[in-house]
């Protein structure tokens, strides 16, 4: 693809549109994912079950969604010769990609504050899971011992 100017002919290499447009990608599905668990991460403070079920079950379906994309990004990394987001945007920048090199970054950042949001949602659903296993155990010592029953009362 070229784009002509008044006085020169500017070339826009396909390598680097399908570069961002993975990137650009790859940082709109994070996001999204980011949103999602930040939802679950919320909803599992109100204990109510059918609501945090739902809200897992909708980052679980946008992860499986989102994997060919992650694959392709991985493709792409490799293709780049770079271990990890940072070096590509040092790659990109050195070909002169800044757009490129400036979506990397943004995508580090992105997962980075995914990792940190999921490691909070998990914490979190371990502390849900100790409070209810400890609320199962003292209704079983008080006799609370019907198959149905024990969970409903949790």
């Amino acid at each position: 693809m070229s784009i002509t100017g008044k006085f020169r002919t500017l070339e826009v290499k396909p390598e680097a549109q399908s570069v961002s447009g993975t990137l650009a990608r790859g940082l709109e599905l994070v996001e999204d994912l980011g949103r999602k668990l930040h939802h679950l991460d919320d909803v599992m403070l109100t204990g109510r079950p059918n609501e945090i079920s739902d809200a897992a079950a909708a980052v679980e379906w946008a992860l499986k969604d989102a994997s060919p994309a992650f694959a392709e990004i991985a493709a792409t990394m490799g293709r780049l010769g770079a271990s990890n987001l940072t070096t590509a945007a040092e790659q990109l920048r050195r070909i002169q990609e800044e757009d490129a090199a400036g979506l990397a970054e943004a995508l580090r950042g992105s997962l980075a504050r995914f990792a940190k949001r999921s490691f909070s949602a998990n914490r979190r659903a371990q502390q849900f899971n100790r409070g209810l296993s400890a609320a199962l155990q003292s209704l079983q010592a008080l006799g609370m011992q019907e198959s149905g029953r024990l969970i409903a009362e949790a």
